[in-house]
């Protein structure tokens, strides 16, 4: 049988090999990068500084809402009848007074036929009663009638007036129902919802149209309760539209609603838009009703420090900037907030007065001496 031979290394030949093997993986680890050389062997570099600074920014809330128009108006009938009229449809645009729907009414046109007719008996009865009671009062004064009879013709008349007006009312309320027959537009805007098609009944207290104008339009928003109250009547606001090729425009609170939603805890806030002429060519007239918007409102100003997108560096997770201490660049952690533009605000890292590397796209090592232009 041949014999198993076993080489013992020993201990520390066996750390030699361990030790290079574990600093490789660390080198590996951070991205390749070796060491850099020691800062008194360090080339100064020429680099373009500046001084952080810190300013007053504006400090807005952005709220989330929808585009509608300032009126929008659904149209209803008080009848039931059959629609024989409806030729609009969703997108028309219509006028003021324009006939939109007709409903049939040959029941209630009925009852107004009969009601008129019972009028003009009562009234001819009224006006025989009138002369009665003249006739009588006449000869009352003259002690010619007794006092009986006065009464009962004084009460002969009074019915008869009383019946009078009880038509009249009843024909004043037929007449106002068959002002139902026929639907009217009751601003200048568009069709934006049709419920209902011709040959279709109509019942009362449902919708058949929706009319909305779209030349006044608000965004409406839901408001956190703890921002509610920064919001007032009268405040100015951004209004952004996306879906318009974010199209921004200047807007009026106009109401703020005191009642919140119990399950939410979101208050309704309108902020009305500018008037859009007929005649505006401009991206404005690309904002529909129905689109998001956001509702950007200044709460006040606070004091923020920013600097170029250029003056900061990644590694992995970590954002940081070099900043310049006895003529020596030091690599400094610091963490980053919104972006404003080509600049980039810094929440903490960096403090008002310290000067830091503009543009740290050239090579800069941690450590190493620094030229300011």
């Amino acid at each position: 049988m041949p014999l198993l031979t076993v080489h013992l290394i020993p201990m520390p030949t066996r750390l030699s090999l361990v030790v290079p093997l574990f600093l490789a993986l660390v080198v590996s680890a951070c991205g390749g990068e070796t060491s850099a050389p020691p800062a008194d062997e360090m080339e100064p570099v020429t680099v373009e500084t500046a001084t952080a600074t810190a300013t007053a920014t504006a400090q807005a809330g952005r709220y989330s809402g929808t585009i509608q128009g300032t009126r929008r108006v659904p149209l209803a009938t008080k009848m039931m009848g059959t629609v024989t009229q409806l030729a609009v449809e969703e997108g028309d645009r219509v006028r003021q007074g324009e006939t939109l729907a007709r409903i049939r009414s040959q029941n209630v046109e009925a009852q107004r036929a009969q009601v008129q007719a019972r009028l003009r008996d009562a009234r001819a009865a009224r006006d025989n009663a009138e002369k009665q009671f003249n006739r009588i009062k006449a000869l009352r004064e003259k002690d010619s009638a007794t006092e009986q009879e006065f009464d009962n013709a004084q009460t002969a008349y009074e019915r008869a007036q009383a019946q009078v007006e009880a038509l009249e009312s009843r024909l004043a309320e037929t007449e106002d129902m068959l002002t139902y027959a026929t639907l009217e537009a009751p601003i200048d805007g568009y069709v934006v919802a049709k419920h209902s098609e011709e040959g279709a009944l109509a019942a009362p207290g449902r919708p058949l149209l929706v009319v909305e104008t779209l030349e006044d339009l608000k965004a409406v928003v839901q408001v956190p309760a703890e921002d509610v109250n920064r919001f007032a009547v009268g405040d100015s606001a951004t209004v952004v539209i996306g879906a318009a090729g974010n199209v921004q425009r200047r807007g009026v609170v106009t109401q703020v609603n005191p009642s919140g939603n119990a399950v939410s805890r979101q208050f309704t806030v309108q902020v009305r838009l500018p008037r859009i002429d007929s005649g505006e060519t401009s991206g404005a007239t690309a904002i529909k009703s129905g689109m998001y918007a956001e509702v950007l409102h200044q709460t006040g100003t606070r004091s923020t420090l920013t600097v170029p997108r250029e003056a900061l560096i990644e590694r992995g997770q970590l954002t940081g900037l070099y900043a310049i201490s006895n003529g020596t660049a030091r690599l400094r952690w610091v963490r980053t907030g919104p972006r404003q533009g080509r600049r980039v605000e810094v929440l903490s890292g960096l403090r008002p007065g310290e000067m830091y590397v503009v543009d740290a796209t050239p090579r800069i090592a941690d450590g190493q001496p620094v030229r300011t232009e």
